[in-house]
């Protein structure tokens, strides 16, 4: 199992009935119960495929009477019973529309865990316009690859701020977060200096990520 599946199943709280929606060959639901983190899980996904191949790794696993394999759009026929939901590996307006789809449910979950794989800060403005709250957030290094995954609760919170949504609301600033925000401070420089016309939105990303990189520094 790759380390991005690995890091955010640290996330899902002890003792947590989850449900992994989209879920990835239930990987996530077994982690968790063979590690003792859950009781119970609901493996769940849109496309009969990857719920043949889940249900297979299930019964492989011998985990038949703890984890349930469900077909479901979303949210659709997820059980009440679930606490935690797990939405990992998407795109942004992917997650984003199985969350709208499921708005008037989610105020019963005590957490809910998204790790997508395009436009983070386009996420996080999205809780943020829902005045929700960001309880963790998590940054994974896989395979060369930098994954963000976000813990939340439907709990009312003040609006963030640009400098949260952008560079982040709960990271730890830590040297791990110290090359990432470089990464970003050099990509936008680069793009910047190719630019014929100044860029203000980006000149200000650029200007929040040197502010956020020497704060995590200081």
């Amino acid at each position: 199992m790759n380390q991005r599946i690995i890091e955010i199943a640290g996330m899902v709280k002890q003792g947590m009935v989850t449900a992994d929606i989209g879920t990835d060959h239930a990987q996530l639901p077994v982690w968790l119960i063979r590690n003792e983190i859950i009781p119970k899980a609901y493996a769940c996904d849109i496309g009969e495929g990857p719920l043949k191949m889940a249900a297979e790794n299930v019964r492989n696993a011998g985990l038949e009477d703890r984890i349930g394999v469900i077909l479901s759009d979303g949210f659709e026929h997820v059980p009440d019973d679930v606490q935690c939901a797990v939405i990992a590996g998407m795109g942004c307006q992917t997650a984003i529309s199985i969350l709208e789809r499921a708005e008037e449910r989610l105020p019963q979950l005590e957490q809910i865990i998204v790790q997508v794989n395009t436009d983070v800060p386009v996420f996080r403005a999205w809780l943020s316009s829902r005045r929700w709250t960001v309880d963790g957030e998590k940054l994974i290094r896989d395979h060369g690859h930098d994954y963000i995954a976000l813990s939340f609760t439907c709990a009312d919170h003040e609006p963030y701020s640009e400098q949260e949504i952008l560079c982040g609301i709960r990271l730890a600033r830590d040297e791990a977060y110290l090359r990432f925000a470089a990464k970003q401070i050099s990509t936008l420089e680069f793009i910047l200096s190719r630019r014929k016309e100044k860029d203000p939105e980006l000149q200000h990303q650029l200007d929040l990520w040197k502010k956020s990189c020497q704060e995590a520094a200081a």
